[in-house]
């Protein structure tokens, strides 16, 4: 298991394990029963670089979910990278730039 990432619940949906955070578990339940699942508990810290993230958002008209802001502040105060596949992650970077952050495309359908 790869300790370095956090994998985001359109992943976890996907079927990939790994590190996650209690938020994307509760997004998406189903993944505690994947046995190589380890998850993330927000510290107060975590919740204060949430607040930092979310007015730098609002100020530059891109708000995004709560949700979203809370696993990037875990990430960044974990020094994780997240992996996930939703773009608006790369406004949390416009904002705070110690977010390092891999957006996969979309999986393409597969052939029937």
């Amino acid at each position: 298991m790869e300790t370095n990432k956090v994998i985001d619940t359109n992943l976890l949906i996907e079927g990939e394990t790994g590190l996650t955070t209690i938020f994307n578990v509760i997004e998406y339940p189903k993944a505690l029963e994947k046995q190589d699942i380890e998850v993330i508990w927000p510290t107060r810290r975590d919740y204060l670089t949430a607040i930092e993230i979310m007015v730098g958002l609002l100020e530059s008209s891109r708000p995004i979910p709560a949700i979203d802001v809370l696993i990037s502040a875990v990430c960044i105060n974990r020094k994780l990278m997240l992996v996930t596949r939703d773009h608006h992650f790369g406004y949390v970077k416009s904002v705070k730039e110690e977010l390092s952050v891999k957006i996969n495309r979309r999986r393409k359908k597969e052939k029937k």
